[in-house]
């Protein structure tokens, strides 16, 4: 087995850590900022589970 990141080939975490916080921003940001446009409440929830979940991988490499 390969000690690999599974998104991109690196060996550290540092991709799906920043690849993570690109979720949650994209997630918190327009909820946040007049005139934009919110996600919808269930995108929402998936990118933030989905970019902590991804924060996690990339911490624990």
């Amino acid at each position: 087995m390969t000690d690999r990141c599974p998104i991109f080939p690196v060996r550290s975490g540092v991709p799906l850590i920043g690849l993570g916080i690109l979720m949650l921003l994209f997630a918190i940001v327009p909820a946040m900022m007049p005139g934009m446009v919110p996600l919808p409440l269930p995108v929402a929830v998936l990118f933030i589970g989905a970019g902590f979940g991804m924060i996690w991988l990339g911490l624990t490499r």
